[in-house]
């Protein structure tokens, strides 16, 4: 009697959404801080590149964090019955929501910035730069939860048979 061998599961999987849909924000929204923070103590020749340059990585991470966290409900769905401890994949979604909004509340007040006097300018940039600080500890700290579920629980992962059977043809 032979054994069939175990077929490999698609890799467009709707829990594999948010691993290809997750990396452009992180990336985005770590440089947009990171610039913010420079921004803070460049010479004032550079700061007109670096605030553009902040609010466009701060759009792009915006949007497409969004994006990956519509993904990230999906996935959710899919892994929570099969990872071994849901209580991290709740924190790790509780933590992209609460970064994502800070992100959110940074591009806001970006945005009034451009419709208020300049006696708040200040006020606003100092508003800006800690939104954007906290946010980054958030975006680190659920990059570090989102890692412990794929690496150390194998959330979104296909697990091969033990003679790899699946990928001899």
């Amino acid at each position: 009697m032979m054994l069939m061998a175990p077929e490999i599961p698609s890799i467009w999987r709707e829990e594999v959404w948010h691993a290809l849909s997750v990396h452009l924000p992180i990336a985005t929204l770590f440089l947009a801080s990171l610039t913010a923070m420079v921004y803070g103590v460049c010479s004032s020749t550079h700061r007109l590149f670096l605030g553009k340059l902040v609010m466009v990585l701060l759009t792009i991470g915006v949007i497409s964090g969004w994006v990956a966290i519509y993904t990230g409900e999906i996935a959710y769905s899919v892994e929570v019955r099969k990872i071994c401890d849901p209580k991290v994949l709740q924190e790790h979604s509780w933590w992209a929501y609460a970064t994502l909004f800070a992100y959110s509340g940074a591009l806001g007040l970006i945005m009034v910035k451009f419709f208020s006097p300049s006696t708040f300018s200040k006020f606003i940039k100092f508003g800006v730069l800690i939104l954007l600080t906290a946010a980054l500890g958030g975006l680190i700290y659920t990059g570090h939860l989102g890692a412990s579920l794929v690496y150390q629980q194998g959330a979104g992962t296909y697990k091969p048979s033990a003679d790899c059977a699946e990928f001899v043809k």
